[in-house]
């Protein structure tokens, strides 16, 4: 008799290899370094518009110049920039993305087939797509800035107002005549500080003036006069001084561009009124503070101001306010 026969089941199939987790190969292969490569690609050449492109003219040229001076510490007055930051921020990401093909560099040799940047074409678009998305919102940001800093709050007046005295030395003006601070006592005075080789600010500081007076009707122009100190005083001269006045279209004596006899008496002066005047030994070029001071009727600085768009409305706010007033004794004035 026959044993029976026991009956084995099958043998299940061998398990299919589970999948690792969703994006696995994207950081073990290729697609990452694309990634990478990709972005990389796109914020150079973001950064090389930012170094070279145009500072004048529309919204590109207004967000080129606010980001030199942002991030290349850039100088609107000469329109350079520091070559270090610049370095900075071209060569940072070039070092990250170098140290993350160190690290995958297994797979580095891949990235020279067309192939592998056809299959990971998406990873690539994906890289320039982050770069895009970062600099809309840089120039989103910017322009938001931009339009923040044109609205200015209502001038302040009498609690911004300071009683500052000017400091007594002897001047000269353009056509050599003696000039004291005093002798315009109970006229209101603009003072602001040029020299004759400054290409940069000192034109824009000059321009601004034609402006403001030529805003001024007859009767408040006729009680201001305007003052340029020297900011160059071993090599300004009353021939250069008048050929500068003249140059801009300037009368005397509404107009006085003055020097002292003594350059180390008009550093201390212009040190005192804080114009802080220093000259670059390599280029000459004379680094200044873009200022407009205000002095009332009583012969005292009321008002300091910039070149800053922001004061420019403050400015003028300020200069008809002192205007407007009569001449006082400023002790009759309440602190």
């Amino acid at each position: 008799m026959s044993e029976p026969i026991a009956l084995v089941p099958p043998a299940p199939p061998a398990a299919a290899a589970r999948p690792g987790p969703a994006g696995a190969g994207f950081f073990t292969g290729p697609g990452l370094l694309v990634f990478l490569g990709s972005a990389l690609a796109a914020y150079e050449v973001f950064l090389l518009v930012t170094i070279f492109g145009p500072t004048e003219g529309g919204w590109l040229g207004d967000f080129v110049r606010d980001f030199q001076l942002w991030c290349y510490r850039g100088d609107p007055r000469t329109g350079g920039v520091s070559w270090l930051a610049v370095s900075v921020m071209v060569l940072e990401p070039v070092f990250v993305v170098g140290v993350t093909a160190l690290l995958w560099r297994g797979v580095l040799a891949q990235l020279g087939r067309a192939r592998t940047w056809r299959t990971h074409r998406r990873a690539a678009a994906a890289g320039v797509a982050v770069i895009a998305a970062s600099v809309a919102g840089l120039v989103w940001y910017a322009r938001q800035d931009a339009t923040r800093a044109l609205i200015m709050p209502p001038f302040p007046g009498e609690s911004i107002r300071v009683q500052l005295a000017l400091p007594e030395v002897p001047l000269a003006d353009q056509t050599g005549a003696p000039f004291r601070f005093a002798d315009l006592r109970g006229r209101v005075v603009l003072v602001t500080g040029v020299y004759a080789a400054c290409t940069t600010a000192c034109p824009e500081i000059l321009q601004e003036i034609k402006v403001l007076l030529g805003e001024l009707p007859p009767a408040e122009r006729a009680g201001l006069s305007v003052v340029a100190l020297s900011l160059n005083p071993e090599y300004e001269t009353t021939e250069l001084m008048g050929a500068v006045a003249a140059g801009q279209g300037f009368t005397h004596p509404e107009f006085r561009y003055v020097n002292g006899a003594d350059p180390a008496a008009m550093h201390d002066l212009l040190t005192r009124l804080q114009f802080s005047a220093t000259r670059d030994p390599r280029t000459g070029i004379i680094d200044h503070a873009n200022l407009f001071l205000l002095v009332d009727r009583a012969n005292l600085i009321a008002y300091r101001f910039t070149l800053d768009p922001r004061h420019r409305a403050w400015l003028r706010a300020a200069l008809r306010s002192l205007l407007a007033e009569p001449h006082a004794d400023p002790s009759s004035r309440a602190p």
